[in-house]
């Protein structure tokens, strides 16, 4: 009985673990959001820069 007690508690803690995952893949891929900040850091802007370039062209 302890270990099926276990089991559950661990499939639970795996399956929010998921959840949330998935959430966060979701938020990035709709809002193009970067998801470990939510500041203008230096890949952001670098990022910004060549996608002017590339409309430029």
């Amino acid at each position: 009985m302890q270990i099926l007690l276990n089991l559950l508690i661990i499939l639970a803690i795996v399956s929010w673990a998921v959840v949330i995952i998935v959430r966060t893949f979701r938020k990035v891929k709709v809002g193009g959001k970067c998801a470990a900040c939510e500041y203008d850091c230096a890949a952001k802007r670098l990022k910004n820069q060549h996608d002017q370039a590339l409309m430029k062209h």
